[in-house]
């Protein structure tokens, strides 16, 4: 997916839940530290994941969000391919600071997305991305429950430029929020479906730019994505991807985190806020095996500031609840991984 760089300026607040060893003020917003010249992206990929990879699983917390001027994102994003076939498949998992309240099939939304905004209550932010304008995606969650939780509209991608006219995302917006609870997320491929043109997958664009609800007639591959927060019942979606780009997660293991921070021209810029979330249990599933093999190392790839390396956010290995997890953060302090590092969680078994 393509990483959408923006300038900002910034002002990182540090705080210490008791709970995250890597974190070392004594409570939210204890410190300020000024860095005007940090802002932009950084990303990091799963190491080692095989080529007929068709199952990823992974535990999902959200330590710490408060203070936001404005939206700020974390792009959990899993590639797809097909050997011999043509293009990707992008399935995103996202986690947002924030979530929009709106009804099912909201149809072509425009850009950005529809809602009334729930802000500082961050959720999961479920997309189907057509990066490549050829029309053949679709979301769909599986119950009437999972409907109510994951409700369907159809924003573009920047929709603010020609060259993005045809590129579709189907978005399934979390309606609620997800802080403070452990999430585990089990994404499966399926068997590979022949389906008629119908509607009920959601609204897309046509290569034309036009917006349609109709799936094309064509041959699909399901992904079955398994939500449990722990101790309540698990909803699924299902993400449609072209048989010709979705039958395996895209080697060499194409799944990535990366950051975005928003802020508007029109809103006071300083206050980056308190963020924290965790990442761990990471497990992949092959094509034909029954078996989930762990997958503990991370690779920071991507540092795209305007003062590389950059400081006070990022990535790292912290301890949550007994784990050690992958900490994406921003505090203040130094002590976060830099652009070519290695973070192998280590208590994974």
């Amino acid at each position: 997916m393509p990483w959408r760089s923006i300038l900002l300026l910034v002002l990182f607040a540090a705080w210490v839940p008791a709970y995250a060893r890597s974190l070392g003020a004594p409570g939210p917003g204890d410190a300020l530290l000024h860095r005007a010249g940090d802002g932009g992206t950084v990303s990091a990929k799963l190491a080692d994941v095989p080529a007929d990879t068709v199952g990823l699983r992974y535990h999902l917390r959200v330590n710490a969000s408060s203070g936001h001027v404005n939206r700020k994102l974390v792009f959990f994003g899993i590639r797809t391919a097909t050997p011999g076939g043509s293009g990707l498949g992008t399935i995103d998992t996202d986690v947002a600071t924030d979530w929009l309240e709106y009804a099912d099939d909201l149809g072509h939304a425009g850009w950005p997305e529809q809602g009334l905004r729930h802000p500082d209550e961050p959720s999961l932010w479920l997309r189907n991305v057509d990066y490549h304008g050829v029309g053949r995606v679709g979301l769909q969650p599986t119950t009437a429950a999972a409907r109510g939780l994951f409700p369907r509209q159809c924003a573009g991608i920047d929709r603010t430029t020609p060259e993005h006219a045809a590129i579709t995302s189907i978005a399934a917006i979390h309606q609620g929020s997800i802080l403070g609870r452990d999430l585990e997320l089990t994404l499966v491929r399926q068997p590979l479906v022949t389906m008629a043109a119908q509607p009920g997958w959601g609204h897309h664009f046509t290569p034309a730019g036009v917006p349609t609800p109709i799936l094309p007639a064509g041959r699909y591959w399901p992904w079955r994505l398994t939500i449990r927060p722990f101790g309540e019942p698990a909803v699924d979606v299902v993400f449609l991807i072209d048989e010709s780009r979705g039958r395996y997660i895209a080697p060499p293991g194409d799944v990535t985190i990366a950051t975005e921070f928003f802020f508007r021209p029109d809103v006071p810029q300083n206050l980056l806020g308190v963020f924290q979330l965790f990442v761990w249990d990471v497990e992949t599933l092959r094509d034909g095996a029954t078996t989930w093999e762990p997958r503990p190392r991370w690779d920071y790839t991507t540092d795209a500031t305007p003062q590389e390396p950059s400081l006070g956010y990022g990535f790292r290995k912290a301890m949550y609840a007994g784990h050690e997890v992958l900490e994406v953060s921003y505090s203040g302090d130094d002590v976060y991984a830099r652009r070519g590092a290695a973070m192998k969680l280590d208590d994974q078994h």
